[in-house]
């Protein structure tokens, strides 16, 4: 009781069924529970939540010292950068909280709410970023005078963001030790610069890894 106390779960029932809770009885209670959880554990990380803020402004600073115009090169650093920022924020998110969802499952709550909610928190989270350097990149280096549009491509980061979100959500999922979920990044970003078309034009590409571009966020 003092666990779940500490963890805001006093209102998960705990009821003669589990199966009936898992089935999703109380699913929405259990999101909203969880969701509020996550998201106050996340901001009571203020450096974590200061890094996270920084990353957007460093990068779009970078990118405004580096290229003068938004090129070709400059919009793929632009998706890789909001790629990143999904995948570095949440490999490590399902392996950290394991032993306490093990728990918690036994007493009815759903993979479906447990997941629901770091979709939700860490997707906002990652969503904010991926805006903002879209924003400042798009303003610092007047993309506006080449004909972009500046609400498409923060839409453009977005998704790019949360697709590397999803990644990393996948290899936490898969792996247990949080050293081994940051080491399969490089495995994961390596494929997406490769077969991006930025090191090799598509139209030159062998017919193998032109077909599996098709499958690549970065192209």
């Amino acid at each position: 009781q003092t666990r779940e106390h500490l963890l805001s779960l006093e209102g998960v029932e705990k009821g003669s069924s589990t199966l009936e809770n898992r089935g999703g009885i109380d699913w929405p209670r259990h999101f909203l529970t969880l969701t509020r959880r996550y998201l106050k554990v996340k901001l009571r990380d203020r450096m974590g939540v200061a890094v996270l803020a920084i990353q957007p402004a460093i990068l779009a600073l970078v990118m405004w010292i580096v290229f003068p115009a938004p090129t070709k090169t400059a919009l793929f650093m632009l998706s890789l950068g909001a790629l990143w920022f999904g995948m570095s924020a949440s490999v490590r998110e399902l392996i950290i909280d394991r032993v306490i969802f093990r728990r918690e499952h036994r007493v009815g709550v759903g993979v479906g709410s447990y997941l629901a909610s770091k979709i939700v928190v860490m997707g906002g989270l990652v969503a904010a970023q991926a805006m903002v350097l879209s924003w400042a990149v798009f303003n610092l280096l007047g993309m506006e005078d080449y004909g972009f549009n500046q609400s498409v491509l923060m839409e453009v980061c977005v998704v790019t963001a949360v697709m590397g979100m999803s990644l990393s959500f996948l290899i936490s999922a898969i792996f247990d030790s949080s050293e081994a979920a940051v080491g399969s990044i490089p495995l994961l970003l390596i494929p997406q610069i490769a077969l991006s078309g930025i090191m090799l034009d598509i139209r030159n590409m062998p017919p193998m890894a032109k077909a599996i571009s098709w499958l690549n966020i970065e192209r």
